[in-house]
């Protein structure tokens, strides 16, 4: 069985016998990586499994370490795999994964590795433990204690994680940078800083740009932004991602600048963080911050913008995020890529959330397309759609119908039972001349 169908499984049992199994140590380091996403959901952290061949491979849930007599739990094999696998790629995987199950986890990485009984002692204690071994020969053990006081969280270790991201491993070096993030330390902003200049490893680079998005100071910005049109796609990437954390308009030209970008994915992800930043500046900085996005959009093309944000209106689970891409549905000038505006558009009137759907409506006033006012009619005259998305194309026919708009809520008015809707329909027929008038010029 491949690991992309254990993983869409959940297949825990079959994914750590993989892992302790495996020859390959490509195989082994994407089975250590599944686990860890496995981890992250709550059901599974506490998961006992059975090695037993004649298993299904099913989980079985809440069950604690040995209480199946002859089996092992995930934690414990990912432990001996740092302890004993002999590809370094592997070991800082299983790292990463045993990290996503939490603290006691990374303890018995430190338990297993020195000297030191830590597990289940006070967090002053386990967070003294883990600076005492940060300098340890072993690279396993220094990332191990420098991803073990990035989940301390307090600022008291930030100068032992500092001095880590210049260490002679990498991936110690990245261990440290995502630590720092987690403590958001401002201390820590002129070290990353450099590592983001001078690091010869991508991925030291990237958990350090990382960082200082986490860190969210106007430092860790003036950073970010100096370091914007990094020729390294995957580093723009992250730039582009960091920059959305960041409620101020400061961001938004850099982003700008992303949208016209060589790569999709950072395109993508620019346009993806100037929503963010709509959707989290602060009270009084909101309308400027409206004003510069909506500025910097044009001079980006449709092909760029309005795929993700249509994406962002149609998939969000977040409202603030769906009433921006609404909005800014509606600034994006020229005709390219209409069609994808106007169908999220169109299914966005039939949103729960009112601002959103009239949001929506407003943007869909500004789409000239032959294609819409057909849409519209066909959506008012369904009666297995809601009230309120009927009311609101209602709305849009009276800013954008034709004569056949007028003809078509003539007849509408005399056939709905909905005395909201015929009202609303009477409001669209006055804005376009009434029943039988001229069509708009």
């Amino acid at each position: 069985m491949s690991l992309y169908q254990l993983e869409r499984d959940r297949n825990l049992n079959e994914l750590v016998e993989t892992l302790q199994q495996s020859d390959n140590p490509s195989i082994r380091y994407r089975a250590a990586e599944i686990i860890g996403g496995l981890f992250e959901s709550d059901d599974i952290k506490s998961a006992g499994l059975s090695m037993n061949s004649e298993q299904t491979g099913e989980l079985t849930i809440g069950a604690e370490r040995g209480e199946f007599g002859e089996t092992e739990s995930a934690v414990d094999v990912l432990v001996s795999v740092v302890c004993e696998d002999d590809d370094d790629r592997v070991r800082a995987a299983a790292i990463d994964a045993i990290d996503t199950h939490g603290q006691e986890a990374l303890e018995q990485v430190v338990t297993a590795l020195s000297d030191k009984e830590i597990e289940g002692a006070s967090d002053w204690v386990t967070a003294r433990a883990f600076a005492d071994v940060i300098e340890d020969p072993q690279p396993e053990l220094r990332m191990a204690a420098a991803t073990g006081l990035g989940r301390v969280g307090d600022s008291s270790v930030t100068e032992p994680l500092i001095d880590r991201l210049g260490d002679s491993d990498p991936r110690v070096r990245t261990r440290s940078a995502v630590a720092c993030g987690r403590i958001r330390d401002p201390r820590a902003v002129e070290p990353l800083e450099k590592r983001v200049q001078i690091d010869p490893n991508v991925d030291v680079r990237k958990a350090a740009v990382e960082a200082l998005g986490e860190i969210k100071t106007q430092g860790s910005l003036a950073v970010l932004l100096e370091a914007a049109d990094d020729p390294n796609e995957s580093i723009r990437h992250v730039i582009a991602d960091a920059l959305g954390m960041f409620g101020s308009v400061s961001p938004v030209e850099t982003l700008g600048g992303y949208l016209s970008d060589t790569s999709e994915p950072v395109r993508r992800t620019a346009m993806f963080s100037m929503v963010e930043i709509l959707s989290n500046a602060p009270a009084q900085q909101s309308h400027s911050i409206r004003e510069r996005t909506a500025k910097t959009l044009e001079a980006a093309t449709a092909a760029e913008v309005i795929p993700p944000l249509a994406e962002i209106l149609r998939d969000s689970s977040g409202t603030p995020q769906r009433r921006n891409a609404a909005w800014l549905l509606g600034q994006v000038t020229g005709t390219e890529n209409h069609d994808i505006a106007r169908r999220a558009l169109i299914d966005a009137l039939n949103a729960e959330d009112m601002m959103t759907a009239q949001f929506a409506a407003t943007s869909l006033t500004e789409i000239d397309t032959p294609q819409l006012e057909s849409e519209l009619l066909a959506l008012v005259r369904d009666r297995d759609a809601g009230e309120a998305a009927r009311s609101k194309a209602l709305f849009v026919l009276g800013k954008v119908g034709t004569e056949r708009t007028q003809t078509a809520l003539g007849e509408f008015v005399d056939q709905t039972q909905s005395e909201t809707l015929r009202q609303q329909a009477f409001s669209a027929l006055s804005k376009l001349g009434g029943i039988g008038g001229s069509e708009r010029p």
